[in-house]
């Protein structure tokens, strides 16, 4: 028996089962393998597509990046049972003539054991093997419908993630559109009304970031649909309320720690997941408050605004800018005509 051919074999299966484990039945991120092939195949795209988010080539990275893991798991699965086979000249036989199966034929039969496809043509030489080859045809139809079942949960974030793009980029097409929106010449309730759909979404895209990670390199070309343009714009929205408006504004208080704690877990989410460092080149301008003030909105002095947008905020807006740039967009795609 060959002792490298059949370590390697277990080897190989078992991190794929892990990886398949990890990913698809945790709720704290991927497997190893699932994300050294989705962020290689996302820079691949991203790449090719120039950087720029409005490219028609990004929105196919998602699918065939969760197809790529699909096929990286079977293939896993499928090489690693193989050379447990290969460790044994005698382990697998032609059913015909009793003959040894040569290393092509045992790949055909590691095949079709693991897809519980089992058409007899070849079989174990004995009981042993007839057990490892139960194993493996168990373990196959476990692992590889627990990875295609994946799909389901994975497309069903992917929806949520859309609808909350559409609903905060129906609220406004920038930060100060919003507020303007949500003005009824006293106080900003229309925004508050909101604010509860938002942060149950939110919170939960935080979550599914969590069980799902590929959902990540799900884009989508349309401004309006785009995750990322649609969370930074949000939290543009809710600093110019936070740190834009007089004292004498009511502001829910309840509603507005509501929605920056939910901004801040998907924050620390992305920081802790795909942000290493921000970019330097990531500073956001300071939001153009004439459209503001033309609309008659309580201001507080310009050089206090700013204050709190380019030092107290500036760390965190890095963070934002980063995340755009990460999947093509700019601050001028946030605040359109401002750059």
């Amino acid at each position: 028996m060959n002792t490298l051919f059949l370590g390697l074999g277990l080897l190989i299966y078992l991190i794929t089962a892990m990886d398949i484990v990890k990913t698809t039945l945790s709720s704290n991120g991927g497997g190893k393998i699932t994300d050294a092939v989705s962020k290689g195949m996302w820079k691949a795209f991203f790449t090719l597509s120039g950087k720029n988010g409005r490219s028609k080539l990004l929105p196919y990275a998602g699918p065939v990046i969760l197809v790529t893991v699909l096929l990286t798991w079977v293939v896993g699965l499928w090489l690693g049972f193989f050379l447990v086979l290969l460790s044994d000249p005698g382990s697998v036989i032609k059913s015909s003539d009793q003959s040894l199966a040569s290393p092509l034929e045992k790949l055909y039969y590691a095949g079709f054991t693991l897809s519980t496809l089992g058409v007899g043509d070849y079989v174990a030489s004995s009981n042993l093997w007839r057990i490892v080859t139960d194993v493996g045809a168990f373990s196959g139809l476990v692992f590889i419908t627990t990875s295609i079942t994946y799909f389901l949960p994975v497309l069903s974030a992917v929806g949520l993630q859309s609808k909350l793009s559409l609903y905060i980029s129906g609220m406004g097409k920038t930060p100060q559109q919003v507020l303007i929106n949500s003005w009824n010449g006293k106080n900003f309730s229309s925004f508050f009304d909101t604010t509860s759909d938002l942060c149950q979404m939110l919170m939960q895209h935080t979550i599914n970031h969590h069980s799902y990670p590929i959902i990540h390199y799900f884009h989508n070309s349309q401004p309006k649909l785009a995750i990322s343009r649609a969370i930074v714009q949000l939290d543009e929205s809710h600093k110019l309320l936070k740190h834009g408006m007089k004292q004498e504004v009511d502001l829910d208080e309840l509603k507005m720690n509501m929605l920056q704690e939910a901004l801040d877990s998907f924050l620390d989410m992305v920081k802790g997941n795909y942000v290493k460092h921000t970019s330097p080149s990531a500073g956001a301008p300071l939001p153009d408050l004439e459209e503001l003030k033309v609309k008659g909105l309580p201001l507080k002095e310009k050089e206090d605004i700013k204050e709190s947008f380019t030092h107290e905020l500036q760390e965190r807006r890095k963070l934002l800018g980063t995340l755009l740039q990460m999947e093509g967009w700019t601050w001028q795609d946030v605040y359109l005509k401002q750059t």
